[in-house]
Formats: C-alpha cells, structure tokens, sequence
C-alpha cells in the first residue's frame, strides 16, 4: 500500500484495473479447467460405456452363434450322417444336413460357410472353405468346447482379409456304446461383422471406429479402408495401446482417443478410437465462450476505465492548475473560482475548494489588519517601558556619585557608609556593564549585595535562606530579574511585618527541563483582591502594572514583560499570596531557549 502511494492516480487505476483482469482471468481458466476435468470425466464415461456396448453386443452375437452350432451339432440328421456306414445312405443324410446348414447360414448375417467334417473325411458344407478350415481340425480340442480362431488370409476365398473361425467337436449323443464319443467337427465361418452386429452404427452415433485385433494385434475388422486398417495395425503394435486406459494417437493429421478391451473367449480384442476434436468439441466451444467473455469484459473495462480516468483525473488536473495559478499570485483567478465538471465528489471539492479559497481571502484581510492592531499594540508596550526605563535615574550618574560617597566615607572613616555604597555601586555597575544575559550564580551575587544593604538598614529583623541546586548556577538568565522580586519581598512583604520574618530562594529544574525560581517571604502578603488584579494584570497586559494604578508593582511588571519578551507566553512569573502569611513568587525561565538580540537592551535593562 505504501508503493501505491508513491504512484499517480492514473497508475494506481492501472494497476487496479490489471490486477481485476487478471483475477477474471484466473477464475476463467480455473473454470475453464474445471469444465475441462468435468468434460475429460464425461468423454472417459462416454468412451467406456462405448466399449461396454460392443462388448455386450459381441457377447450377444457370440451367444447366438454357439446356440446355433450347439442346435447342429446334436442334431439327428447331423449325428446320423456322421455315424453312418452306408454311403448311400449317407448321401441322402448329407442332402437334408445340407438343407439345415443352409437355413442356419440365413438365420445370422455374416456366417461366410458352415462345415460338418467327420471322422473318416466325409464332410459337408455350403461354401468353399474346407481348404481354409483344414489346417485348424487338428488344432481343436475335443475338451475345451467352441473354440475361436482368426483367419487374416483368405482375401481370394471370401474377399476380406479377416474373418473368425469358430470350431467345436461334435459327439455322439444317442445312446449306446459310442455315446458322448467325438464323431466329428463343425465349423463355422464368420465375418467379424456377425459378431459386431450394430456396434458400427453405435460408433457412427459418437463419431468413433470399432476394430477387432487378434493375440499378435493384428486387425481383423474396421469400419474404414483396408490402408488405415493397415495403418492402425502398425500404430497399436508400436504403442501397445490394447488396454483399459485411455491413450492418445496421432494418425493424418488428427489425434484420436484409443481404449480397448481383450476378450480371452475370442482370442482378440476390441478397440474403440475416437477424434479428440470430437470429444472436446464443447470444449473448444466453452473455449471460444470464454474467450469471448474475456475480450468483451476487457473492451467493456477499458471504456470504463477512460471515462473513469477521464471524469477524475482531468478535473483534478485543472484544479491543480488552478492552485499553480492562484500561487503565482494571479488574484484575478482566485476572485473568478474554479468550475470542474466530474463526478459528484470532484463537484464538492471544487465548491468546498472555493469557499476554502474565499475564507481564506477574508482570513488574510482579518489576519493583516489583526496583525496591523497587535503590531500598534506590542510597538505602544515597548515605548511605554522604554520610556518607563528611561524615566529611571541614569545609572551611570548615579554609579559615579556613589563611588564619590564610598571615597567620602573612607577619608571620613564611615566604614557602614563605605560598605552600603560600595555593595549599592556593585550592583548598578553590574546592571549597566557585560552582557544581558549572565550565569545565575552571578546573579545571586548581587543579590547579595542587594540583601548586604538591607541587612545594614534592618540588623537581624530577616533571615535570607539561599536553596540553590548546584547543577542550574550555570544556567543564563536575564540580568537584574531577581533584585525587583527580592526587593518587593523586603519592602511589602518583611518590613511591614513586626515580628523577625523569613526571606527564601529556591533555584531548581521542573519536569520540562525548564529553570524555576522561587523567592518566598513570611511576610504580610496581601489581600485576595490584590492579589486577584495582579495576577490578572500579569496575565493579560504589564500596562496597568506600569500606570500610576499599579505603583508597588512595577517590579513584577518589568520582570514579567522581560521574561516574556524573551522567552515566549508560556513563561513569566506567578504569584501566590495569603494575608498575614506571606507571599510566594514563581519565575519560570527557559533553560534552553535563544535570547532575540533585540531583546538584549531590554533584558539589560
């Protein structure tokens, strides 16, 4: 899914429209190759049950010739004229045994002569054949009953090439001392044709050819031409295909579909070929079927899937035209809007893109003058506290004129004078020299310094606690963005407090990385509804905090504004008071975050 993403719409369709064809394709074939096995099954049945009616039609046949010569056999006239020493009256029996082969010959179609031979050479038939049965007599045993042969040479006698020879001893059946005694041997002689019957009209029907192959796989009888009697004879002798499974051959250009079956009372076989074309002619028609679902299905595809490309891919061309324009910066287009005709959807998101385009129009006029207002604003804020700071005493006068008094006071011997104006120069010297930004232990120095001043003006009324984590000294933070806050702890806090009060500073990091400063104090703090209006005024402008309303306050204001000036909204300073218990000051400060240059005068205050 990842790789299609990668594709355009169009090769995603593509290969969507691919892969759908090919999966028709696979269940056709899958289909077709069941319908295959289903036919194959079918042709297999067809084919077997073919073999099973000629096999049943021969054995009929074959019944009707041994009824046939059993009837002879036993017949009086038939034992009278074997067993006969008269000659005369032997040639008066052989006219009527005559008469009775000759009305058997006409009860069965396809008996070529019937022969009565007996013992001592008397014999009597109704052809032509005792030259052709003679070399048999003395292969038929007196114990096996009929007995079949095949005769391949006999063309000049009874024009076929192939005929049957059924042969069976004939035994005396009257009573007596000769009873059940051989008296001599009857022949018939058969065309294949009066043990095939109809099985020729049965392999009409299904397309087919039936032969009769002897025990040297000879043919003995087909329905065709002697040359592709001939010619099947060879081909069955190289592929030995007398067997009950199916084999395939190859013959003039055609393949044929060969079973056979060997039937050991006749000494021979039958086979059964059928064309192939033959028997999978519904496939080829199933064949053709399919194919011609899978060209129309394809065409049908194709024609929708232009019109689908074309309803999807063109407008989405036109919009992203469009979008080129109207990024080029050509308002006339973005004001005339974009029409795209496709589907539904395409229609909706040419409106919705229309009406994107036109509020954002409307946004961009509200965001500027917006913009505008809040630029008037933040440039008012900052010439309110520039001007605020340069209402304040120039530092570095007021630096030069303490180093005076430290000097005074050292000729003079005031060595308190000399230490509050030495630490008081230290501090103001440090708010107007190096960088804006300085280590945090730095910072705390001058507080220091700051608290060495206070501690001269109040003895031992406060005591300053300094909890500072080892790992943040190093940390940068604005100049001067402690004093402010410590100062007002001292002023509003602890010196209006009677008794002796507790000053503490507490540097550390939160969950966020970010540096934390807290400056607590046990003073007074202050009322709920100070408190409330400062925090509000902290929260959402340093105006108020800056005008003669927010005086005591100005402290939190500067370092609020500097804080955020320099680090963001997020940060700035919190402030928790209860009155009569102290106030609690937060100033959350970014440990990571770049000071703008422009900020750096401001954060120097």
């Amino acid at each position: 899914m990842a790789l299609l993403r990668k594709l355009t719409i169009r090769s995603q369709l593509t290969f969507i429209a691919c892969t759908l064809a090919l999966i028709i394709l696979i269940i056709l074939s899958a289909s077709y190759l069941q319908m295959t096995k289903i036919v194959k099954s079918n042709n297999n049945k067809a084919t077997s049950d073919l073999i099973l009616q000629m096999k049943q039609t021969i054995y009929a046949n074959k019944d009707v010739m041994e009824r046939l010569i059993t009837n002879i056999a036993f017949n009086n006239d038939v034992q009278s004229f074997l067993t006969e020493e008269d000659k005369v009256q032997r040639f008066m029996l052989s006219k009527r045994v005559e008469d009775l082969l000759i009305n058997t010959r006409t009860l069965k179609e396809g008996i070529l002569d019937i022969l009565v031979i007996g013992e001592e050479g008397s014999w009597v038939d109704t052809g032509e054949s005792r030259r052709v049965v003679a070399p048999y007599q003395p292969q038929v045993d007196a114990e096996e009953g009929f007995q079949y042969y095949t005769i391949t040479d006999a063309w000049d006698q009874y024009n076929t090439s192939s005929l049957f020879l059924i042969g069976v001893n004939i035994k005396y059946a009257q009573p007596g001392e000769r009873f059940n005694q051989q008296i001599g041997t009857l022949f018939f002689v058969i065309s294949p044709k009066a043990l095939m019957g109809s099985i020729n009209s049965i392999s009409q029907e299904m397309h087919s050819q039936a032969f009769f192959l002897d025990q040297d796989h000879r043919v003995i009888s087909s329905g065709e031409t002697e040359e592709l009697a001939s010619k099947l004879e060879t081909l069955y002798q190289e592929q030995n295909l007398i067997s009950d499974v199916e084999k395939e051959l190859a013959w003039s250009g055609r393949t044929y579909i060969a079973k056979g079956e060997y039937l050991p009372e006749l000494k021979s076989s039958i086979v059964s070929i059928i064309p192939k074309d033959v028997l999978m002619r519904d496939l080829n028609s199933i064949r053709i079927f399919f194919g011609g679902i899978f060209v129309v299905g394809g065409i049908i595809m194709l024609v929708l899937f232009s019109i689908l490309t074309n309803n999807i891919l063109l407008p989405l061309k036109k919009l992203m035209v469009y979008m080129n324009t109207v990024k080029r910066g050509n308002l006339d287009k973005l004001k005339a809007g974009i029409d795209l005709d496709g589907y539904v959807e395409i229609t909706v998101v040419a409106n919705e893109f229309n009406k994107m385009m036109n509020q954002i129009d409307t946004l961009t006029k509200e965001l500027l003058d917006t913009n505008t207002a809040l630029l008037g604003t933040e440039l008012e804020k900052k010439q309110a506290e520039l001007s605020y700071l340069r209402s304040q005493i120039n530092p570095h006068f007021l630096y030069n004129t303490l180093e005076m008094i430290k000097g005074m006071a050292a000729v003079q011997g005031a060595q308190e004078i000399r230490a509050s104006a030495s630490a008081l120069a230290s501090i103001f010297r440090y708010s107007i020299k190096g960088d804006s930004l300085v280590p945090l232990k730095t910072e705390l120095s001058i507080i220091e310094s700051y608290l060495h001043i206070q501690r001269l003006r109040f003895g031992s009324r406060f005591q300053v606690v300094l909890d500072i984590e080892d790992a943040v000294l190093e940390d940068l933070v604005p100049k001067m963005i402690l004093q402010p806050i410590v100062e007002n702890a001292v002023y509003h806090g602890l010196e209006l407090k009677e008794e002796p009060g507790l000053l503490r500073i507490h540097a550390s990091r939160n969950a966020d990385a970010d540096l934390v400063i807290t400056v607590e104090d046990d003073g007074v703090g202050m009322e709920p509804e100070r408190l409330e209006w400062l925090r509000s005024m902290l929260l959402d402008s340093p105006k108020e905090l800056l005008s003669s309303k927010g005086a005591g306050s100005i402290g939190f204001a500067n370092v609020n504004a500097r804080i955020k000036l320099m680090y963001g909204a997020h940060y700035g300073v919190d402030v928790h008071s209860v009155a009569g218990q102290g106030t609690w000051v937060q100033l959350t400060l970014s440990s990571k975050a770049e000071v703008h240059h422009e900020f750096e005068g401001i954060a120097g205050g």
